[in-house]
């Protein structure tokens, strides 16, 4: 099988931040699915992740784990942050692109 040029990238920038940073790693592989499920069900542009956290129907995570997931996936340009201040940051989900999130998905499926 064949690995595509964007697929090649994601796999380094995820071999990247399992060793940069584990336990965030272990977020985004333990719980990117509740992520994609809130960001997939939410029909606001800009959310919190409260608003995100609500449109999960049964997650597996607090509200604290998936921020740190969103900002992962961010880094990721899977999505933007648009502000970020005193626990009140707020996410652009206009630039949500829920092709790369599923991509890095099958990725970590795969690890």
């Amino acid at each position: 099988m064949t690995m595509s040029v964007e697929t090649a990238n994601l796999g380094a920038l995820l071999a990247a931040l399992k060793q940069e940073n584990p336990q965030g790693y272990g977020y985004l592989a333990g719980y990117w699915a509740d992520a994609r499920n809130g960001l997939d069900n939410t029909d606001r542009n800009y959310a919190r992740v409260r608003h995100i956290y609500e449109n999960i129907p049964e997650p597996q995570i607090g509200t604290r784990g998936l921020g740190q997931t969103l900002v992962l996936l961010a880094d990721l340009d899977v999505l933007s942050i648009l502000t970020n201040r005193n626990n009140a940051t707020i996410y652009d989900l206009t630039t949500y692109d829920a092709a790369r999130l599923r991509a890095i998905g099958r990725l970590l499926d795969a690890q």
